[in-house]
């Protein structure tokens, strides 16, 4: 299928939270369907690439993975420019991760340089629902402040990966068709103008 106007391009898709919340878990386990115990902390940002299939065609995006740690911090702003979406996770063991989510966000809003930006709000440890540590009551004002959509994961199990990115495609795409359609109805006033009037 031939790509559209404004489709053929990669789409990126940053990743912020704090230093071991699994941000490189969960891209491991949507690249790859694999989770490790012995996963080492993230030094540097890096960038993987996948084609997803949305109902509405095809759409390739840059998944890009941060280091969380305070002596790394210096280097997110240089991942964050240009973002057209962004997951920020939080462990949903340690309520603090969730809490410095507003902090990352509102770093994520000062680099991006793109005011429409996707956002979504990943908990991640889901399987270990018996030492959950967040109130959904701080989560919900965390997503109705900042017009993020809410996601409950688990890297290690893999419940609830594939519907974060399958979203984040979906969404993607409808703008792009959105932009399609104005572009579309610039070009055909454009062109009537240039006719002259009608009868």
């Amino acid at each position: 299928m031939k790509k559209q106007q404004f489709e053929d391009r990669v789409y990126k898709v940053v990743t912020l939270g704090e230093g071991r919340v699994g941000k490189t878990s969960i891209i491991t386990r949507f690249f790859h369907n694999s989770f490790s115990e012995q996963t080492q902390e993230t030094s540097d940002g890096y960038c993987k690439e996948k084609t997803m299939q949305t109902k509405k065609g095809p759409i390739d995006l840059a998944i890009w993975d941060t280091a969380g740690q305070e002596k790394y911090h210096s280097l997110a702003p240089l991942y964050y420019r240009n973002s057209d979406a962004a997951i920020i996770v939080y462990d949903t063991t340690v309520k603090e991760t969730l809490q410095k989510g507003r902090q990352w966000i509102q770093e994520l809003k000062q680099f991006a340089e793109n005011d429409n930006m996707l956002m979504v709000i990943v908990g991640n440890k889901c399987d270990m629902h018996i030492h959950k540590d967040v109130e959904q009551s701080q989560i919900d004002e965390l997503c109705n402040t900042y017009n993020a959509k809410h996601f409950e994961v688990s890297a290690k199990s893999g419940k609830g990966i594939s519907e974060v990115f399958n979203y984040l495609a979906d969404e993607l795409m409808f703008v792009i068709k959105q932009k399609n359609k104005r572009s579309n109805l610039q070009q055909s006033t454009k062109k009537q103008s240039s006719q002259g009037g009608c009868c």
